[in-house]
């Protein structure tokens, strides 16, 4: 891949070297790292390598990808702890030592996650190895590397209307069905992002009735659905504008319904392991203190299922996401 003026890989690589540098004359650089957002630019990188190892059969992506992948995962659980602890902070009901379990998790992680930094080197100018494995690689980005990125993006657009038929949109389970199929749709919204212009929206003329209003004013102005000028001298893929702003809308509706299902789950394990009781009565008291109804979860998922369905199979917005 060349490293010309244009190039994705080294735009987020830059950013995260940056941080990297900065981080560690850090006293706690995981910390430090977590608060300014490193999170977002390793998805941004999990995704380029995610995409070109589905693309192209390159030992390098496939290597970085879990690397990025594994040190995002680490910040993903700081920031699922951290959240919860500044959310249930707020809820009289919840005792002091309920809380201190938030804080101790999310502890271990950032010691967890220093311990990463140091011992794979990210301090160490890691990123340089990668930059460097890049140069080995002569990649234009005409017509031809583009349609293999695009037919990458409708194969996994396959793989997930496939995933919904295996339970015909009657979800049971929440992180194996819901918060999985929550991220493989992300996935597709990340790509257009990362790939930094090469993923271009264009409107239709053609007017379609949808059974749901995906385009809300918060949807609308989401600044990740406002994506950079096309490159010069480059070809492009082009998504369909309706069906990417309502992809934007299952995203952050299924984020929300997962969020609610990972704050009963949590403050659950929470009394479970604090108040010694059965992991059943620390369900049900997890649920109450939180002043929600006993079958919150079997609600969740019916609601899940119902959106997934209409949004899948109703509307077939993945059907039209990709022009071409």
């Amino acid at each position: 891949m060349k490293l010309k003026e244009f190039n994705p890989f080294l735009f987020y690589s830059e950013q995260l070297q940056t941080l990297l540098e900065k981080a560690s004359k850090q006293k706690n650089p995981a910390l430090w790292l977590h608060k300014n957002n490193v999170r977002s630019i390793l998805f941004m990188l999990e995704g380029l390598t995610r995409l070109h190892s589905n693309a192209f059969e390159e030992k390098l992506f496939d290597k970085w990808n879990k690397r990025f992948k594994k040190l995002e995962d680490v910040f993903g659980e700081i920031e699922q702890y951290s959240t919860l602890e500044n959310e249930l902070k707020l809820n009289k009901n919840i005792s002091k030592e309920i809380l201190k379990y938030f804080t101790v998790n999310t502890n271990n992680y950032l010691v967890k996650c220093n311990q990463r930094l140091q011992e794979k080197d990210w301090f160490n100018n890691k990123l340089k190895s990668f930059d460097y494995k890049l140069s080995e690689f002569d990649v234009e980005y005409n017509q031809e590397y583009i349609d293999e990125l695009k037919y990458s993006i409708v194969d996994e657009i396959q793989s997930i209307l496939n995933f919904t038929k295996k339970s015909n949109f009657h979800f049971t389970k929440m992180e194996e069905e819901v918060h999985e199929l929550r991220r493989k749709l992300r996935w597709l919204s990340i790509y257009a992002n990362a790939l930094n212009g090469l993923v271009q929206i264009k409107k239709s003329d053609k007017k379609t009735k949808f059974h749901i209003n995906y385009f809300t004013k918060e949807i609308l102005n989401l600044p990740y659905n406002k994506l950079l000028p096309r490159p010069k001298n480059t070809a492009i893929i082009e998504f369909d504008h309706d069906s990417f702003f309502a992809l934007s809308w299952i995203i952050g509706e299924l984020g929300k319904l997962k969020d609610s299902g990972i704050k009963i789950q949590k403050l659950a394990d929470a009394i479970y392991i604090i108040e010694d009781i059965s992991i059943d009565d620390a369900n049900k008291k997890a649920t109450t203190i939180l002043g929600l109804k006993m079958n919150v979860n079997e609600a969740i998922l019916n609601q899940a299922s119902n959106v997934l369905e209409t949004f899948l199979s109703k509307d077939e917005i993945l059907n039209s996401l990709v022009i071409g």
